[in-house]
């Protein structure tokens, strides 16, 4: 396949690259572009029209839906240049509405999916992703070969937004756990325990969480000072979401409210 993407961040690249290496030709773009040889098979671009021309599947892991938009449909946006047959794959993270107007308004034979990834502890060193993808059934289907490079396991969990609906789902989850984990694990080294050790031995018990696996090697403030940037962007975006659909919620928006400060 020919594959366009943009974003080649902290998950962009690596991901890119691993689609690279199974032999697909990947055109990369980034506003910040990556190291000399750190790109490994994926040809850098020096724009992000060069990086969608002529592909198969454009892929966009960038920060906000803003910078999506400024992709595909802002001044400069190339939704108007793909080939009917081309999907667009959205790895980012944001307003369920704005994906589905995205999806409404793509060009006759241009599908556009909310793909959004997440990976427990155990996957990383594996390096496979779990994928959530909202949209039509036979773009993901055309899609595939390039996704299952890099994807352990592909969710179809519904129709145009269901896909960030439920990362949303997840991130507030993983955002409320970040902070009760990093709690308890303040509270242990407060009595005395040693932090490593305490991490492992809980993973093993009924309080277990993927994310004491941190733990293990990274001190708790540190821990929410990596995630900071990203969960502040998805609690505020899922509380909306919930607000939105009217959703009455309980004890959750308490257990992400420093993310919200």
């Amino acid at each position: 396949m020919k594959v366009g993407w943009i974003g080649l961040g902290q998950m962009g690249l690596p991901t890119a690259a691993t689609i690279a290496a199974a032999g697909h030709a990947v055109r990369g773009f980034d506003v910040n572009p990556p190291q000399p040889g750190a790109h490994g098979a994926v040809e850098v671009v020096g724009s992000v029209e060069q990086a969608a021309q002529d592909c198969d599947l454009l892929c966009i892991a960038v920060f906000t839906d803003q910078q999506v938009k400024d992709v595909l449909t802002g001044p400069e946006g190339v939704m108007g240049q793909l080939k009917s047959g081309a999907v667009v794959a959205v790895f980012t993270t944001g307003a369920i509405e704005f994906i589905q107007a995205l999806a409404a308004g793509a060009p006759a034979g241009v599908t556009v999916l909310d793909t959004c990834f997440s990976r427990k502890q155990s996957e990383v060193a594996s390096g496979k992703l779990t994928l959530l993808i909202g949209g039509d059934g036979d773009g993901i289907e055309r899609a595939r070969p390039a996704l299952e490079t890099f994807a352990r396991t592909i969710f179809h969990v519904g129709g145009s937004g269901a896909g960030r609906a439920i990362k949303l789902v997840n991130n507030v989850l993983f955002a409320a756990h970040a902070q009760v984990a990093a709690d308890a694990m303040k509270l242990a080294q407060g009595l005395g325990l040693e932090r490593s050790s305490t991490a492992a031995a809980l993973m093993e018990c009924s309080g277990a969480s993927d994310i004491l696996n941190n733990f293990v090697t990274v001190e708790p403030d540190v821990m929410l000072d990596q995630i900071h940037r990203y969960m502040v962007k998805d609690v505020a975006a899922a509380l909306e979401a919930g607000a939105n659909a009217k959703v009455v919620l309980g004890p959750l928006p308490a257990a992400t409210a420093a993310y919200l400060k």
